[in-house]
């Protein structure tokens, strides 16, 4: 594990409006184009957190997680107050046992040799439903087991479907899931090699009617399939193909929304930060399959969720999911699916995990602690800000390294978020023995923002940290959510990070963006 230098340390950053040595033209429609998304729900921004670990991050009755909940309020501050959507699943959710008369709410079982990251198997008694009722406003997704298929299965999914409907109160469960990734089922060994993706639908239907409520009010979030295969071999299968009509997936008119998984890169593919994740095209490219997948569902009259997604799968790879870029491309990546109309999408979240937005407790004297992730998260959330007829407009730049992307309020144009995402350190940043020379100029380029006249002036704010490697120091607007500072309370600690900006004779404003840095521009009439 290897981390640049954390400084002691917040430095202010001074930046100057239209000086840069690079210049690029951003085209920007008053009014929203076409290619405009739909309005964006304010809960678009939502979350997936590993079941073994809700816990961690929740707390109970006797100790509430307050540091979670405070974080999951920010973020609210900015979207007018919508709760978010949990989701609480992931690998672990098919490899747990509902226990009635167990004492404690979980006890996670630890085989080093099989994952150091996640517990091989979990056991959950009723205590474990406290964890849903301690988080304030937050709607919820729990996730119930589909793999387990022993003579016990049936009591233990009613069991926990019932735990559910009890504890958790109606307003606040969102849907129920069940079973996560079960398209690579035949080839994890928890089926048969010869079972098929029919095999899959008739199972799912079984299970989904036997915990099914009398008056048949529950819906469901499905197939939560991790692959975009578009054949049915027995490997995986096809997100595409399980909604053919000849299977008859959505017969009892159950699911409600449809939910797939999906990461940019893996850590077997070794990413880096600028070839993997702070790079646009990259970006472009991982997130084809959810574009054509939100189309397909959206002309069969269905709401497509991204439900399960982050950086790097794995848990996130050191020195890539866990410093300021990974924020970078949080940003990228959350306003490019808005701009495709997604229903709605849910960044993974597990206690260790590399690409975690934060850490919830503490681990081997670390901890809690807020990570680059999260500021990612507070960047979108005031960029999409709290109207209900927000519409993103991807502004292609046609680059590897810049990207924008315009929101329009009304149907006119109130604000534009612009990234550069060249990686850049300072000099001496991985040198322990020396000091960081702050005062070395960070290259940038001047976004010249063509917009007609109308607007007498705009502000900029602006994310930052000392370089793109630096998991401390992060800032938004000058805020800082350091756990240190205020326990994840904002608090301002940087100078000259909001500026004003004059319109030029011809209306329109130019805007410097340093390397490995973001700005929101807020125009005003």
């Amino acid at each position: 594990m290897a981390f640049t230098k954390r400084l002691t340390l917040f430095l202010p950053v001074f930046w100057t409006v239209a000086s840069g040595s690079e210049n690029v033209q951003l085209p920007l429609a008053t009014s929203a184009p076409s290619s405009a998304s739909d309005p964006i729900p304010n809960n678009f921004q939502s979350f997936s957190i590993e079941l073994a670990f809700w816990a961690d991050y929740a707390g109970n009755h006797s100790c509430p997680n307050t540091f979670s909940n405070r974080l999951f309020v920010n973020l609210r501050e900015f979207n007018g107050g919508v709760p978010q959507i949990l989701r609480i699943g992931g690998n672990t959710q098919d490899h747990t046992t509902y226990i009635p008369d167990q004492k404690e709410g979980i006890i996670n079982n630890w085989d080093y040799t099989y994952n150091l990251d996640q517990p091989r198997n979990s056991t959950i008694g009723p205590v474990f439903w406290e964890s849903y009722n301690v988080i304030t406003g937050t709607q919820y997704i729990p996730g119930l087991n589909f793999y387990k298929n022993d003579s016990d299965y049936l009591r233990n999914l009613q069991g926990e479907a019932q735990e559910s409907l009890k504890y958790i109160p109606a307003e606040r469960l969102h849907l129920l899931e069940i079973g996560n990734e079960n398209d690579y089922g035949a080839r994890s060994g928890f089926r048969p090699v010869n079972w098929t993706q029919e095999d899959y639908v008739e199972e799912w239907i079984s299970r989904s009617r036997n915990i099914q409520t009398a008056s048949k009010s529950l819906r469901f979030f499905a197939p939560s399939f991790c692959c975009f295969n578009i054949t049915t071999d027995y490997s995986f299968f096809s997100p595409w193909t399980v909604w053919n009509s000849t299977f008859g997936y959505n017969r009892d008119g159950w699911i409600e929304e449809v939910s797939q998984h999906g990461y940019i890169s893996s850590t077997n593919n070794n990413p880096t930060l600028q070839g993997t994740l702070m790079n646009h095209t990259n970006l472009i490219n991982s997130a084809k399959p959810h574009v054509e997948l939100n189309i397909f569902h959206r002309q069969n009259g269905r709401k497509y969720t991204v439900g399960e997604t982050n950086s790097i799968s794995g848990q996130g790879s050191h020195g890539v999911s866990d410093v300021f870029g990974s924020a970078l491309w949080l940003v990228d990546y959350c306003l490019y699916l808005a701009a495709q109309s997604v229903t709605r999408i849910h960044l993974h979240q597990g206690t260790s995990y590399r690409y975690a937005a934060w850490l919830p407790i503490v681990v081997n004297g670390t901890g809690p602690l807020v990570k680059p992730p999260y500021y990612g998260h507070i960047f979108v959330a005031k960029f999409l800000g709290s109207s209900n007829t927000t519409q993103i407009n991807n502004v292609d730049l046609g680059s590897d390294y810049y990207s924008a992307y315009a929101a329009y309020e009304a149907g006119n144009l109130s604000r534009v978020a612009i990234l550069n995402l060249l990686t850049w350190d300072p000099p001496n940043s991985t040198d322990t023995s020396s000091s960081i020379d702050a005062t070395i100029d960070r290259p940038k380029t001047t976004f010249n923002l063509g917009v007609s006249q109308g607007y007498r002036s705009a502000t900029v704010e602006l994310m930052t940290a000392p370089g793109a490697t630096f998991d401390t120091n992060i800032t938004v607007a000058g805020i800082s959510y350091d756990y240190d500072l205020a326990e994840g309370r904002g608090v301002r600690v940087g100078k000259d990070i909001v500026a004003t900006l004059q319109p030029g004779k011809d209306g329109s404003f130019s805007v410097d963006v340093e390397a490995s840095q973001a700005v929101v521009v807020t125009f005003h009439r």
